[in-house]
């Protein structure tokens, strides 16, 4: 496993991708790692311009530390984002969102292809968002099995930054979803004391999970949410969650992956591969 991230930012040249950039650069500088710098355009009219634009923003923010490259491709926005992280092999996409009043615009059915389409792990950040070293991660862990895929993700993280991760799962008053909950944070806590990391697991209730989730997240000074995001099954792990946890008041920047279709094999196997 490697201990150097190599991260993409998508940027759209507003303040908030720039940020995104920002967030990057201080993530890299803890372990060593370098960014790419992703512009995607519809056609060659557009290339001269938006590679001055990219060279300038990437010349703005270089350092001695951190290796800063630029891409400009042309193609769709929301589609070959995660295409092309996977097809030049980074571990991290940095991803801005912009502010709630357009938020269905760029996070609707179409930019969550986006999350879809891409085998790399995605944090979001906002324009509020700056980067802390990640001491705490808190992990949101549902009934559904495929929930638990983003402790492979948050683990590396983990590892990078030697931090602690706190599993939250609903407390339900069904023994049987209780029993189906209990199971998957027993999963993926064996999972992270395999790898060598420090896990609690906590219960939240469920009437106001999102606020009570941002709450505790408060209290134990969380510097990342994660979460996985998979849209085809009614589950807690909604559109609407992802979209709460990325605008969280706090800011707090949220690691995401679309969960995979985990029919076959071993019931558990994928958080493994």
């Amino acid at each position: 496993m490697a201990t150097t991230f190599h991260y993409l930012v998508p940027i759209d040249f507003t303040p908030v991708t720039e940020n995104a950039l920002v967030f990057a650069l201080d993530a890299a500088k803890y372990n060593n790692g370098d960014i790419v710098l992703l512009h995607i355009i519809s056609n060659t009219k557009e290339r001269i311009a938006a590679e001055k634009n990219l060279h300038d923003l990437a010349a703005k923010y270089q350092t001695p530390e951190v290796k800063i490259s630029t891409r400009v491709v042309i193609g769709k926005v929301l589609r070959d984002i995660g295409i092309i992280a996977d097809s030049i092999g980074v571990q991290l996409i940095i991803m801005g969102t912009h502010s709630t009043s357009i938020w269905q615009k760029i996070f609707g059915s179409p930019a969550l292809s986006v999350i879809s389409n891409s085998n790399v792990p995605i944090i979001l950040t906002q324009q509020d968002t700056s980067f802390h070293k990640i001491k705490s991660i808190v992990m949101t862990v549902d009934l559904a099995r495929e929930s638990v895929q983003v402790v492979r993700y948050a683990s590396r993280v983990a590892q990078v930054f030697n931090s602690k991760i706190y599993l939250v799962g609903q407390r339900y008053s069904d023994e049987g979803l209780m029993q189906k909950i209990e199971v998957n944070l027993r999963v993926a806590n064996g999972y992270l004391q395999e790898q060598g990391l420090d896990a609690t697991i906590h219960l939240l209730d469920s009437t106001n999970f999102e606020k009570n989730l941002i709450e505790y997240s408060r209290e134990v000074n969380a510097d990342l949410l994660a979460a996985t995001h998979y849209q085809d099954m009614f589950s807690l792990f909604s559109t609407n969650l992802i979209q709460s946890l990325a605008e969280n008041e706090l800011a707090i920047p949220v690691m995401t992956f679309d969960g995979e279709d985990t029919s076959s094999g071993s019931q558990f196997g994928f958080i493994t591969q």
